[in-house]
């Protein structure tokens, strides 16, 4: 279907947002979803602390628990960026939502997001009680770069068996790094690479690294089926001007294929990173929706 005209008449008031990308515009906090309660904590690691938030729904302990890793291809975004989409998902839903501050690729390359994303995820497993959850109900999820991310964190937990995870949430995820767009295998980056806010050949230099223990992990489109079977169920979204949308399908089929329980929802209309950057598009509540359907469910 033709892009929303909402989408494309931003697109003609701002030209320069088609390589640049579109910026998060956060409405003001009396404006914003309520929630019960939101802290900010500290996981200490070794070399550091990284910021977690925590959006709470009520006071009825035990709930679910659902990590939470921001987009922004490694190099950009933070807390703040995808608040409106944890304040969301957790009054929607009634999970708990955790947030995680993970450090930028602009700063500390990767693998360093990575490593803080797994060892926020092994914390929070470690704490369930502390934090008024249960182990074996902790979720996980990200958009774009942090649905890599979220992914990533499962797929390493199945190597490692630190912990194990209900299930996975992946919007619009990044899943094959290589950078080759013209001749590539997925039809989506030639047509919509550049053109809607998102630029691959940009991105994911920043997510990639020579990590000999963690390099595996960074195309989860390519792991190995026995891995690929042992992956909690899984919830993705694709849009359909999104230049990630081929992988994003492919990575569907694959885990489908691999007999992991998937949800595959394609929003046509859309591009990537509609669910933070366009509040006004006909499909920004249905996706928030059905991903606290899918939470609960």
């Amino acid at each position: 279907m033709p892009l929303h005209h909402y989408i494309e008449q931003y697109f003609q008031n701002n030209p320069q947002a088609r390589q640049l990308g579109v910026p998060v515009e956060n409405p003001p906090i009396d404006k914003r979803p309520k929630v019960l309660k939101i802290e900010e904590l500290q996981v200490e690691v070794d070399t550091h602390q990284i910021p977690i938030r925590v959006y709470t729904p009520e006071e009825k302990p035990p709930l679910p628990l659902f990590i939470y890793f921001h987009g922004g291809e490694y190099v950009q975004g933070d807390l703040e960026s995808n608040d409106v989409s944890c304040r969301l998902i957790c009054s929607l839903s009634g999970v708990k939502v955790i947030a995680v501050d993970y450090r930028l690729a602009s700063v500390h390359p990767a693998p360093a997001a990575f490593h803080d994303c797994y060892n926020v995820t092994k914390w929070v497993v470690e704490h369930a009680k502390q934090l008024g959850g249960v182990a074996t109900n902790i979720m996980i999820g990200g958009a774009s770069g942090g649905g890599n991310l979220a992914t990533v964190v499962a797929l390493k937990s199945i190597v490692t068996g630190d912990f194990q995870l209900a299930k996975q949430v992946l919007h619009y995820p990044a899943v094959d790094l290589d950078e080759k767009i013209k001749g590539s295998e997925y039809q989506s980056r030639e047509l919509y690479n550049a053109r809607y806010g998102l630029d691959i050949a940009a991105g994911h230099a920043s997510l990639k690294h020579e990590d000999l223990e963690n390099r595996n992990f960074i195309s989860p489109i390519h792991a190995d089926t026995k891995l690929l079977a042992q992956m909690p169920q899984t919830l993705i979204f694709t849009a359909e001007y999104d230049p990630l949308c081929d992988e994003g399908e492919m990575y569907a089929e694959k885990l489908k294929e691999a007999g992991v329980d998937v949800k595959l929802v394609r929003f046509d209309g859309d591009i990537h990173g509609f669910m933070q950057r366009f509040p006004g598009s006909p499909d920004y509540m249905r996706g928030y929706d059905i991903t606290s359907e899918f939470l609960i469910g």
